[in-house]
């Protein structure tokens, strides 16, 4: 049942948008946005950069809510902190802590109160966030782009042969 549900949904998307590279694209944009660390500008992202660039807003929706939702919300966050903690350190060699805004000190301060956890870096999530939604989204990419070629092939060569069956 929930397979048949997918399956119309894409045949739907790909009957409407007939591109799937522009599906792809809107895909892989939502995907970026989904691992953005911009928490609550992500709707008002997708709405903008789907205008922007033409894209399909309900697969750039789809793709963000299928990643970043409730349920995952921590830890895709968790990863783009440790991803970001990670490349600052071993990659460019700053101590995240040295750079952080002084308005981070009461959120340490709280953070370490309430979880006992110390010492959390504003620029480890923000760079971590945006280069994993860059590296997640550049490669899969051409994945889904098959993917949806694919589905549009299948879905145009069984639009033709209903056309052939009715004549």
């Amino acid at each position: 049942m929930i397979l048949r549900w997918f399956k119309n949904f894409f045949e739907k998307l790909v009957l409407k948008e007939r591109s799937p590279n522009v599906l792809a694209l809107s895909f892989c944009l939502g995907v970026l946005i989904a691992f953005s660390p911009f928490v609550c500008f992500h709707s008002v992202l997708i709405i903008f950069l789907s205008w922007l660039f033409s894209l399909n807003l309900a697969v750039a929706f789809a793709a963000t809510w299928l990643i970043n939702n409730p349920w995952t919300m921590v830890p895709v966050y968790s990863m783009n902190y440790v991803f970001g903690d990670w490349f600052l350190k071993r990659f460019i060699g700053l101590d995240p802590l040295t750079i952080n805004p002084r308005w981070m000190d009461p959120i340490n301060g709280f953070i370490c109160k309430y979880t006992g956890t110390s010492g959390i870096s504003f620029w480890s999530f923000m760079i971590g966030g945006n280069l994993l939604g860059i590296a997640v989204s550049v490669m899969l990419y051409p994945i889904v782009k098959v993917i949806f070629k694919r589905i549009a092939y299948r879905v145009y060569e069984l639009k033709s042969s209903h056309k052939m069956e009715n004549l």
